[in-house]
């Protein structure tokens, strides 16, 4: 295989040989091409398909899983295959891409893209911003079996995804981290009130033992 670098990349894309629609040459790096946050997404806390266009952005709350569709759209030839990773801006925010990373040659469509928030912070996604790099090979000799998978000529979410995210069974990760924060809070209040009442029983068990003391003198005393 070899990696395409920046000229080569735009030279097959005007031959044909790699499509990217909408193509735009201020993306195209050294040896890759970045991919934007496209119009369709959906997560696990908000359950729903979600117009990242009109809404502006896609929000991925602590602990989510979200789907996102990226706004180019892919075709390569026999002869080419690829290979995408997040974007380290939003590595270093804590986002995890568990989708890929190969793109088959052969491949018609837009990447359906699985994300995972790992941090206790809400990440924003805004639309078309820069989310994914992808690295073009070309292979030695045209493959014989070009993609036919199931997501061949996919350009939307379908009902499928949204289903997986929206009428998943069980408590998402967002969900069990909020449950842990509430208990850890609840846990805290316990301790604190716990530690209340022992001072207030070892104030009581002191306030006693000086009674018992006073009594004890006050007999003495008598006799």
């Amino acid at each position: 295989k070899m990696i395409l670098p920046a000229q080569q990349i735009v030279a097959h894309y005007k031959k044909g040989d790699i499509l990217i629609a909408p193509f735009d040459e201020d993306q195209v790096q050294a040896a890759s091409y970045d991919l934007r946050v496209g119009e369709q997404g959906a997560t696990t806390t908000g359950r729903k398909l979600v117009n990242i266009k009109e809404v502006g952005y896609l929000a991925i709350e602590p602990g989510d899983f979200a789907i996102l569709i990226t706004l180019e759209e892919l075709k390569l030839g026999p002869q080419y295959s690829a290979r995408f990773g997040l974007r380290s801006k939003y590595a270093r925010k804590g986002l995890i891409a568990t989708t890929g990373p190969q793109v088959d040659p052969g491949y018609h469509g837009r990447l359906i893209i699985g994300l995972t928030n790992l941090t206790p912070k809400s990440v924003t996604l805004p639309y078309k911003d820069d989310l994914l790099t992808v690295e073009f090979h070309k292979l030695e000799e045209a493959t014989t079996k070009p993609y036919t998978g199931p997501y061949q000529g996919k350009m939307e979410l379908g009902a499928e995804e949204i289903e997986a995210i929206t009428q998943s069974e069980g408590m998402a990760l967002s969900e069990m981290i909020t449950t842990l924060r509430s208990l850890s809070a609840n846990v805290g209040k316990l301790s604190a009130d716990m530690t209340w009442m022992k001072w207030v029983l070892l104030a009581g068990v002191g306030i006693l033992a000086l009674g018992i003391a006073i009594i004890g003198i006050l007999v003495e005393l008598r006799h």
